[in-house]
């Protein structure tokens, strides 16, 4: 018997995962290994089978750069699809997974991590000295 999706779930919701994920050159997995989940996992989340919580969907917003109104598929919040495309296809993969980790930590996180790699840096360009 084929799984029955959730009624509560909005067709579009999972349409909108799969549109950012694409647009971000994310693949299932990356997505659900920087979420910490398996890949069916997240796969049930953009087929409609299942819903996250609140807090993963914040997560996956944070991961590609939109807010949770676009995601949940609210067209007046979208203004222009262009906005929403982010230069991350470029990277490799463990530069893609980085960007995705950074995007989900809070403004206090970023500012350590951003002063972590600063001082990261200059002790790199004093060995160059």
């Amino acid at each position: 018997m084929p799984k029955r999706k959730c009624s509560s779930v909005n067709k579009s919701f999972g349409q909108n995962l799969i549109k950012y994920r694409k647009l971000c050159n994310f693949t299932q997995q990356q997505v659900a290994d920087i979420l910490s989940l398996n890949r069916t996992t997240y796969t049930k989340y953009e087929t409609g089978v299942s819903e996250p919580s609140f807090e993963i969907l914040k997560k996956i917003c944070a991961i590609y750069g939109v807010d949770v109104n676009a995601i949940l598929g609210d067209d007046t919040y979208e203004s222009n699809l262009a906005d929403y495309i982010m230069p991350i296809y470029n990277l490799s993969k463990e530069e893609q997974d980085l960007v995705g980790i950074y995007r989900m930590f809070s403004e206090s996180e970023k500012d350590t991590f951003k002063e972590i790699i600063h001082n990261m840096k200059e002790e790199k360009n004093r060995n160059f000295e």
